[in-house]
């Protein structure tokens, strides 16, 4: 396995950080990256009264045949078994064939999902498939996409031509990460103007 970060060879021991060196049980690739550690994960749609978040122990992984699997648990060996188990469906797929049946799921940058077995992974579609071109050339593209704040329509922005058309930043108080971090800001003590 090779560290996400650097890219150096890890060999099969992983370090957990907080946790210290975990050596890994079960047969990955070789050509497979990982990261582990502690972190958060948000609740995109929690109820009122229930947790925002919660903190984990995981274990991200980026083998062949998935682009990205995340293993959580209590310890360093639950959240590589986790991380197995959701390696070994995507590498057999809920019928047994292997063969994914991609759909994007509202993604705009080319990743896809599996119908079958909730398989994640990018580069499935590009710009053409998803009906995304570039507002200057017509190219398809997945990398860049906004909304028009006058017309709230999306648009689709290339490479070549996002440096100089690339929309002002929005300060949308109705955005979802903006709201978010309010909440998160004002569970902290902030005061009105985000000042400690």
């Amino acid at each position: 396995m090779r560290e996400i970060i650097t890219g150096r060879d890890i060999g099969t021991t992983v370090d957990f950080r907080s946790q210290g060196s975990y050596e890994a049980q079960h047969p990955w690739p070789a050509e497979t990256t990982v990261s582990a550690g502690t972190g958060v994960v948000f609740i995109r749609n929690a109820k009122p009264g229930e947790a925002r978040s919660y903190g984990t122990l995981f274990m991200e992984v980026y083998p062949p045949g998935a682009s990205f699997i995340r293993g959580e648990g209590e310890t360093p060996q639950a959240c590589e078994d986790a991380a197995w188990a959701k390696y070994q469906l995507a590498l057999q797929c809920s019928d047994q064939s292997g063969t994914h049946d991609w759909e994007p799921r509202d993604y705009r940058n080319g990743a896809g999902f599996c119908t079958k077995c909730n398989t994640f992974r990018s580069k499935i579609f590009t710009g053409e498939q998803l009906g995304q071109f570039c507002r200057i050339c017509g190219v398809g593209t997945t990398y860049d996409w906004h909304t028009n704040e006058s017309t709230g329509a999306q648009e689709f922005l290339c490479e070549e031509h996002y440096a100089d058309n690339k929309p002002t930043e929005s300060t949308d108080s109705n955005h979802p990460l903006v709201q978010l971090l309010d909440a998160l800001l004002n569970e902290n003590g902030d005061d009105e103007e985000g000042q400690r």
